[in-house]
């Protein structure tokens, strides 16, 4: 089978202006499915074909309208009794943002890239089922999928200024604060802007090449080998057992950043400034390297039923994050994004560098009725999840430092480590046991 979709996308900020318009994209697919025997034993399988993703709507939140997202910063002189801070001094210019917002309305036209091109990633799928004899089949699957594009925002502001850089490159005169904020762009590539450098209402189209904007080529790679052995149901049991190898890796998670929670769609941290992305490449947080599920049930009479599945899973990747190292133990917030660049205690500790998180194994049980009189129809079920209420970890707070590290000025020792009390504190557990109580009927 050959299909072909062709798929056309447009965002709108508040003002029902369209500031990202993406109409010619196509999306071809390709399959087949191959009865190597005739008879149904032994069938071989494949499917190639690339998949959009149109850019959320919440976008345009922060990215296409005016947001307000500053901070202020004060030196104290003491704690009172209620932990709060007494005899506060500002500290710096007042109010500060790190990605130029303090409410300007945003102008549709210098939001994103001209041209910007919709997230797509390709898939590629063999494999194969055979029956083994009349009782058990089994087979495998190879899945490689390969994220082609992406859309993040990146913020010329805080000392990364390509733009900037790039006008005095060329001799053209520019205000700072027309060139500054955040802008929608595919990471890892070129991209054209629309800019009033002046802010004097004449634009121009800017081209930087990816190394003018100093960032890493994008890279999020899946592949997987799925295999199983399975009893089809014979009027009294079935069973099947599966495991999975698989990784994914690479400098792109997705839309969303969730190794410190981020939920910013299309616009989390990542890609604002290219010493975020130093060190970002490597295991990404949904890498399970390893993955066994076990499920069945037993047809006990034509009433009652019982089932189990199990599931094995090794852990997510670990990561510590801190401030930027200078290479003698010292730290800087160089660009002012806090403990949010790949080093650890001031030492470079690239993604996925500091082990994996245990793994978690869980059963599930299940019991079905299906009275006579209602003709098998009618079904009350129980459904028991993590029977034995395993509470491992899944993810933890990665965040090491809350303060640059610097030298004890007269002795010349480093300072200890400004650990924040919150790192390596558990986020989120195994789902605790529970039970659901089912009624159904089929029609």
């Amino acid at each position: 089978s050959v299909g072909l979709r062709h798929e056309a996308f447009k965002n709108y900020n508040n003002d029902k202006v369209v500031y990202v318009k993406q109409l010619a994209e196509n999306a071809p697919r390709i399959g087949f499915s191959w009865d190597v025997n005739g008879d149904s034993t032994f069938k071989v399988f494949g499917n190639a074909g690339r998949y959009y993703l149109a850019m959320p709507s919440n976008v345009a939140i922060r990215a296409a309208n005016g947001s307000y997202y500053t901070s202020e910063y004060f030196a104290y002189s003491g704690i009172d009794a209620n932990g709060l801070p007494t005899g506060l001094r500002p500290i710096g210019p007042g109010e500060v943002s790190a990605n130029n917002e303090f409410g300007q309305a945003k102008d549709p036209r210098t939001v994103a890239a001209r041209g910007l091109d919709p997230e797509y990633q390709d898939e590629y799928i063999l494999g194969f089922e055979k029956a083994f004899n009349q009782e058990w089949t089994y087979g495998a699957k190879l899945t490689f999928r390969n994220l082609r594009n992406a859309i993040d925002d990146m913020c010329p502001y805080m000392g990364y200024q390509p733009f900037a850089n790039y006008l005095e490159a060329n001799g053209t005169p520019y205000d700072l604060d027309y060139v500054s904020g955040c802008f929608l762009f595919n990471p890892g590539k070129a991209n054209s802007f629309m800019l009033d450098p002046l802010g004097t209402g004449e634009y121009q189209t800017f081209k930087l090449s990816n190394a003018d904007l100093g960032f890493q080529k994008l890279k999020r790679r899946y592949y997987a080998l799925d295999t199983f052995i399975e009893h089809p149901f014979d009027g009294k049991w079935y069973g099947k057992l599966e495991y999975t190898f698989s990784r994914s890796y690479g400098n792109a998670e997705g839309q969303t950043k969730s190794d410190i929670g981020q939920a910013d769609v299309s616009t989390t941290q990542d890609w604002d400034n290219p010493y975020i992305m130093v060190g970002a490449n490597g295991p990404l947080p949904n890498d399970r390297t390893h993955q066994v599920k076990a499920y069945g049930y037993y047809q006990i009479t034509p009433e009652w039923q019982v089932g189990a599945r199990a599931t094995i899973q090794s852990g997510r990747p670990k990561n510590c994050l801190g401030y930027w190292g200078n290479g003698d133990g010292t730290t800087t917030d160089i660009i002012g994004y806090g403990s949010s660049y790949e080093f650890c205690e001031g030492v470079f500790a690239p993604r996925g560098s500091k082990g994996r998180y245990p793994w978690t194994e869980q059963l599930d049980l299940n019991v079905a009725y299906r009275p006579a009189f209602a003709d098998h129809k009618l079904a009350f079920t129980i459904d028991v999840f993590n029977v034995f209420d395993s509470n491992k970890i899944t993810s933890a707070y990665e965040q090491a430092e809350i303060a640059e590290r610097g030298r004890n000025p007269v002795t010349g020792q480093l300072d200890p480590v400004p650990y924040d009390p919150a790192y390596q504190m558990p986020i989120s557990y195994m789902t605790p046991r529970y039970v659901r109580f089912g009624i159904t009927y089929d029609f």
